[in-house]
């Protein structure tokens, strides 16, 4: 059995502490090393570290289960290592002096075998389709809720492997980048939020405590977008589809049981996803020589090169409508015939016209000096006589005084 990578550091960037770096291990998102032992999770929206390969051109190539990949040159690799030592994962880190984060659960409870149960099977598309349903989601972190007496008590926890949950779900339909008939915007109450969520909930829906708790039930919630979005079959349009994603799948896993056999059979339908982020990706690269760089611009951002406005920003329903837009005018320019360059030449001198000179008055040469005296003696006036010459008035007025002087 050939050995896979498993562990590995990567090079402490030029402008960071020299500790401090990042590590990467199969089925766990991110981790930073800080002061040379503690373990901090970081950049959770990429996903858990499903591969670590090395490439045709000696990279590491570190693909996660969000479809992102990041690509590392050997000269920014500090250590990996191979399962071939077969070592546990707690001993692999104590070698190095490092070790999980007490809060971090175990690869068996990121991954529940019950989230098998919805859409297992699953494609992505590298172009859009011409019907889809855009989904976005708002996401709220979870507590645990402690009360001793009068005093209130809430910590971050984990529940099935996710430290935050939906608490706002939106879907569109379109055919042809056309509005199509399907329209979703629900809150979910999930007793794992915190008040202030719910408070949210209540302003951005209007509704009455009461209204609000009956119509953000989960479960109610769950069997609603199915009937009305899932059932549809049609192919999903994410953004960035690591958070989203995932964290539907998990709370569409989390009531599988309390569903029904018809809703059951829905979520174990195969799904075909799209990516907006990855799309814009592919746009990008288009004129990058390094085609598997990856830019993971913010939507809003994106819209605003292409002078889209969403008065609404991270409001699930105008979010998605804004990945809709977004796509769309990302696919004309992918369909727009690029220009491309030539090589730089230098400049053609500019041939600009001769300056023209001022006018130069006429001097009072004898032959003008002739004619003047005779048209003042014919009784023309100084203007007069300026006008036939081409001078002014003064310079006639001068040229006879100064020769009367003589």
């Amino acid at each position: 059995m050939t050995s896979r990578i498993v562990y590995l550091e990567q090079k402490a960037p030029d402008n960071a502490p020299a500790q401090t770096h990042n590590l990467f291990l199969v089925g766990y998102a991110i981790f930073q090393v800080e002061q040379g032992t503690t373990l901090r999770p970081a950049l959770n929206s990429w996903g858990k570290v499903q591969t670590i390969i090395v490439d045709h051109k000696d990279r590491f190539r570190i693909t996660f289960n969000s479809g992102r990949i990041f690509v590392l040159s050997q000269k920014k690799v500090l250590t990996y290592e191979t399962d071939r030592d077969e070592l546990t994962l707690t001993e692999r880190l104590q070698d190095h002096g490092l070790k999980l984060p007490e809060t971090t659960p175990l690869p068996t409870a990121q991954t529940p075998n019950y989230l098998k149960r919805v859409w297992p099977q699953v494609r992505r598309l590298t172009s859009i389709p011409r019907s889809y349903v855009v989904i976005d989601c708002e996401f709220g972190v979870l507590f645990k809720t402690q009360r001793t007496g009068d005093d209130i008590t809430m910590t971050r926890t984990t529940i099935a492997g996710e430290k935050a949950g939906i608490f706002q779900l939106a879907a569109l339909g379109y055919q042809d980048a056309q509005p199509l008939d399907i329209f979703f915007n629900r809150y979910l109450d999930n007793p794992h939020f915190s008040a202030n969520m719910k408070l949210r909930g209540l302003k951005e829906t209007g509704l009455t405590l009461p209204q609000f708790e009956q119509q953000a039930q989960p479960l109610a919630v769950v069997r609603a977008f199915i009937q009305q979005v899932l059932q549809r079959r049609l192919p999903l349009v994410f953004w960035d589809q690591g958070n989203d994603f995932r964290l539907l799948q998990n709370t569409l896993a989390l009531y599988y049981e309390q569903l029904t056999a018809a809703e059951r059979t829905v979520l174990q339908a195969p799904l075909t996803v799209f990516d907006g982020s990855l799309y814009t990706n592919e746009v990008i690269n288009r004129s990058n020589h390094q085609h598997d760089s990856r830019h993971f611009l913010p939507l809003n951002g994106v819209a605003g090169l292409l002078n889209i406005f969403n008065p609404h920003q991270h409001d699930a329903l105008w979010d998605a409508q804004t990945t809709h837009y977004v796509v769309n005018a990302l696919a004309r320019f992918k369909r727009t015939t690029p220009l491309i360059l030539t090589a730089p030449q230098p400049a053609v001198p500019l041939q600009l016209p001769a300056p023209k000179s001022a006018p130069v008055a006429q001097s009072a040469d004898p032959v003008n000096l002739t004619r003047l005296r005779a048209l003042r003696a014919a009784g023309q006036t100084y203007r007069e006589i300026a006008g036939q010459l081409g001078m002014s008035p003064s310079t006639v007025w001068r040229a006879v005084k100064r020769h009367q002087e003589r």
